[in-house]
């Protein structure tokens, strides 16, 4: 028989953080994975929804990720007719969705909305107000 174990990593807050958001990050992978998306597609995808002609530079910027990895995100999605380019400036190209893109996202926002309906749902009440602002002052920080 088990007995019960003295967890100190439990007193971590950076340990704690971690393995919360791991466990969200799988719930979200889950729920995307139904529309044949990873979140980094899902962000992205929101992204230029929201700034129609942004550039894949402003897209590393915004979403803290490598060019390198960049081109075959943003190539898989225009292979799956989700998104397009359009000339930006002499040098650049700016993505916007196609028809198809802005009907999957309409479904992402559906899927992200439940998730974070989920996630909110386990912090108590008196919580909820100070959550967003404490994790963006530990991002921001």
């Amino acid at each position: 028989m088990l007995q019960s174990m003295d967890d100190p990593l439990l007193n971590l807050p950076g340990y704690v953080m971690r393995r919360a958001s791991a466990a969200w990050q799988a719930d979200l992978a889950g729920r995307l994975a139904a529309l044949d998306l990873r979140p980094a597609d899902a962000s992205v995808l929101l992204l230029i929804d929201a700034n129609p002609g942004i550039t894949q530079s402003d897209l590393c910027r915004a979403l803290d990720i490598q060019r390198a990895n960049m081109t075959p995100l943003t190539s898989r999605l225009e292979d799956r007719v989700l998104v397009r380019r359009l000339p930006a400036d002499g040098r650049s190209f700016g993505l916007e969705l196609t028809a198809d893109g802005a009907a999957l996202v309409a479904e992402v926002r559906k899927a992200v909305a439940a998730h974070e309906a989920a996630l909110i749902a386990l912090v108590p009440l008196e919580h909820r107000p100070h959550l967003l602002p404490a994790l963006r002052a530990l991002w921001k920080g």
